[in-house]
């Protein structure tokens, strides 16, 4: 836990620096996972954090907790493949998650990939996706992810 406060400090501090810096170029809101496979449909949630360098590369940082007691910490790095003039935006990412189990007896580092599509709405971004994560340790590959969120651009 003491990572999580460590995590939370370094992005509230990120967040407040960026905001006079870089005008609209980043958002934050909640995301979901919600795992696909028997037998236990997990539902991970949080927040998150989103930082566009350019047009096409983004970074995004998100932070949570699952019904199966596992608490996350995350960063991905994003890049949209297609600049269209309307809706929609086509990404690809990858990226690193430090997961943990709430009650202590255990954690993982898991590395995710995903593509996705994300929409614009007036300042407000939702967006689906599917993601697979690849757990380090216990040397597994878990395919089977939808992730989707909204997030909303300061």
């Amino acid at each position: 836990m003491h990572f999580f406060k460590h995590f939370v400090l370094f992005f509230l501090f990120f967040f407040c620096w960026s905001v006079k810096a870089q005008e609209r170029k980043i958002s934050l809101g909640v995301v979901s996972d919600f795992q696909l496979e028997s037998p236990s449909y997990d539902l991970y949630y949080g927040v998150q954090g989103k930082y566009d360098l350019t047009n096409r590369q983004a970074l995004q940082l998100q932070a949570g907790f699952s019904n199966a007691n596992i608490g996350f910490v995350g960063a991905d790095y994003i890049y949209n493949l297609f600049l269209f003039k309307r809706n929609p935006l086509i990404y690809v990412g990858a990226g690193t998650a430090y997961e943990y189990l709430t009650n202590g007896a255990g954690n993982e580092i898991a590395f995710n990939g995903q593509a996705g599509v994300q929409f614009t709405v007036r300042r407000f971004e939702p967006y689906i996706g599917f993601k697979s994560k690849f757990y380090f340790q216990a040397e597994a590959f878990d395919p089977g992810y939808i992730n989707f969120g909204l997030r909303f651009r300061l």
